[in-house]
């Protein structure tokens, strides 16, 4: 003998209650996302983020680096505290990737360290005096054991 699958509307009832629960669940993710968007900041833009912008500009054109045509890459990219420059200020992976990216270009057997001008990292020094000047001690630290020369052409 079989078991009867109950009645139709015992059927219905279950199928009720499952609908209810998506019902349920999407709607909390829908409030969730809603709430997500109205607090989301994605936007670091204010005064003090351009004012930093503006005094890094000027650093920049002293220091006769190339500057970015448009102001909002800078404020967008470092906002008013930095950003991953400060955060990772001198750190150990910082420093690795810095210098194996100071190579001759080779892949593999034929790589080596090369001299190069103070330029390539006087920009990070930059960003690092005008948005948290206390890590700039450290990173100098780091990085004034390199070998520098004049190699860059005007």
């Amino acid at each position: 003998m079989t078991a009867s699958p109950g009645t139709p509307g015992e059927r219905a009832s279950g199928r009720d209650d499952i609908r209810w629960l998506y019902w349920v669940v999407g709607l909390v993710v829908v409030v969730l996302a809603v709430v997500g968007l109205i607090t989301y900041s994605g936007e670091k833009k204010d005064q003090e983020a351009e004012q930093k912008a503006q005094e890094l500009t000027q650093k920049f054109e002293r220091a006769g680096l190339p500057v970015p045509q448009d102001q909002d890459i800078i404020v967008r990219s470092l906002g008013n505290d930095g950003g991953n420059v400060c955060d990772n200020a001198a750190s150990a992976l910082g420093r690795a990737t810095l210098l194996d990216q100071l190579t001759n270009g080779a892949d593999f057997v034929g790589r080596r360290p090369v001299i190069v001008d103070r330029d390539l990292i006087r920009g990070e020094a930059l960003i690092l005096q005008t948005y948290c000047p206390e890590k700039l001690e450290e990173y100098r630290d780091k990085f004034d054991d390199l070998k520098f020369d004049d190699v860059i052409k005007d």
